[in-house]
């Protein structure tokens, strides 16, 4: 099973409205000394410009390849416009051409509640025309709380009835508790291709792989070794931007990495 590096996890910055904190050229020359070759793109890490010839040599220059793009493209209808919608999906492309992203992660619209059986419709519809916008590329709706996903079993159906090889689950606890999180991993668990990688505490701050409420080994166990995972966050990441230090962080994603595969990711 491949393990990939989401940048995400070396951006503190990452939940406040400045969104970045360095560069991704600042950061790619640690991940080259890493483990780590494949990565999944936090896609502010991308700038404001559709394109950058400078992203685009230093991912050649350090060997790594862009393999997921992270986006944040809204597909929820009461926020984003079919305009809007199809303005995004115009830049997606042309990211996904020049850098050579064979896949790319969605929300399954951000603030939408499962119950909204109009809004899910109009999702499913956008969905389509996603899928159609982007023929060559996997989609992965990330089952990421205050969305669709809240819902195991809307997030399922939604992907079983719309039976597109291109598009699959990517899982993320809901529910941060072992139980919980087991349950939506079974009931899912047909449409995974792909996971994200992190743990909690009972409180919700972050924890080790191997210390947190979720009970990844049991999760390794049942998974086909033809899945491939992000490791996403480490503790150590999760502090103002005054704080961050890059070269500690590393140190943490590596042993964190060792983690996983002593957890049974293979």
């Amino acid at each position: 099973m491949r393990l990939l590096l989401h940048t995400i996890a070396l951006e503190p910055a990452r939940w406040t409205p400045q969104r970045t904190s360095r560069t991704l050229t600042d950061i790619l020359a640690s991940i080259a000394a890493s483990k780590f070759q494949i990565l999944e793109i936090y896609e502010p890490h991308l700038t404001a410009a559709t394109v950058s010839a400078e992203i685009k040599d230093a991912f050649a220059k350090y060997n790594l390849t862009p393999e997921i793009l992270s986006s944040y493209l809204n597909v929820n209808p009461m926020v984003t416009s079919d305009s809007a919608l199809d303005a995004g999906l115009e830049v997606i492309r042309a990211r996904i051409a020049y850098y050579g992203f064979r896949k790319i992660r969605l929300f399954p619209g951000p603030g939408m509640k499962p119950s909204d059986s109009a809004g899910r419709d109009v999702f499913v519809q956008r969905l389509k025309r996603i899928v159609s916008f982007l023929p060559e590329t996997e989609i992965l709706l990330e089952t990421h709380d205050g969305s669709l996903a809240d819902d195991p079993a809307t997030i399922t159906q939604i992907v079983a009835d719309l039976a597109s090889p291109r598009v699959g689950l990517l899982y993320q606890p809901t529910m941060f508790d072992a139980e919980g999180s087991l349950r939506q991993f079974e009931m899912e668990k047909p449409f995974i291709r792909h996971l994200h990688l992190q743990n909690r505490n009972p409180d919700l701050s972050f924890a080790l792989m191997g210390d947190g409420v979720i009970p990844w080994e049991r999760i390794f166990s049942n998974v086909p070794t033809d899945l491939s995972a992000t490791l996403e966050f480490v503790p150590i990441g999760i502090c103002p931007v005054e704080a961050f230090d890059l070269a500690a962080t590393m140190r943490q994603v590596c042993d964190e990495a060792d983690s996983i595969r002593n957890l049974g990711l293979k």
